[in-house]
């Protein structure tokens, strides 16, 4: 049995993280599917915080940053394109309504759900996030949202509450994480999110394509040990 580990650079408010988190999910479905053997093999998926807006960024409407582009041509064609993209894994992006803040609470929560719970666990409430602020228009910064998410991906509510509670709890090693993130965005010219790290090997700025990742596992089953660095979809 192989262990192959993955470490996603992501904010639950960047589009192109969600798809790439959908991306991953299918890539590992495929491949226990298809590869020989590759049911027996396992995934270890680490998510690693970033901030695109700074914590303590005042709500806004999304709307009002949208018009604030200064390229609306290219700001609506990427929308159309990611769009599109997003359409084929199941996701309606909602790029209008809703409100838009910093995200440390929403990281806070998947740090606990990822030191604490399944992984199937952490994986629910990493899609209600997602979910929740790009296609429900819903508001990640609020408390009740984000305990709404968790219980339903069968957290606790007890855990849940103390968690809301106590600002500490998991802050410490969430600022640990951040720092070893920002150091990952950092080497790159691009410094965007999402960064995919395949077995600190195979490396993907940008979302990767189930392809791309299938090609990354299966070379690493074979033994390859060859770093390899590629630009994918887009960033945030």
């Amino acid at each position: 049995m192989a262990t192959t580990t993955i470490e996603v650079i992501s904010d639950p408010i960047c589009s192109w993280c969600f798809l790439a988190h959908r991306v991953l999910l299918k890539a590992v479905q495929l491949y226990r599917r298809t590869v020989p053997n590759g049911s027996a093999d396992h995934f270890n998926i680490i998510y690693l915080p970033y901030y695109l807006l700074d914590p303590a960024t005042p709500l806004a409407d999304k709307q009002e940053l949208k018009d604030q582009s200064r390229n609306p041509r290219n700001r609506d064609r990427a929308y159309t394109r990611i769009t599109q993209i997003g359409r084929a894994y199941g996701i309606s992006f909602n790029f209008s309504d809703g409100k838009i803040g910093g995200t440390r609470e929403a990281h806070r929560l998947i740090q606990l759900a990822q030191s604490r719970q399944s992984r199937e666990v952490r994986d629910r409430i990493l899609e209600g996030i997602f979910s929740a602020f790009h296609e429900k228009a819903l508001d990640i910064t609020d408390w009740d949202v984000l305990r709404s998410i968790a219980i339903g991906a069968g957290m606790q509510a007890k855990e849940v509450d103390e968690w809301k509670d106590d600002k500490n709890i998991g802050a410490e090693q969430l600022d640990f994480e951040l720092g070893r993130a920002r150091e990952l965005v950092d080497d790159a010219d691009t410094r965007g999110v999402p960064v995919v790290l395949v077995q600190g090997k195979y490396r993907f700025d940008g979302a990767p394509d189930v392809a791309e990742l299938l090609e990354a596992f299966s070379s690493i089953k074979n033994g390859n040990d060859e770093v390899q660095n590629h630009t994918s979809a887009g960033q945030c």
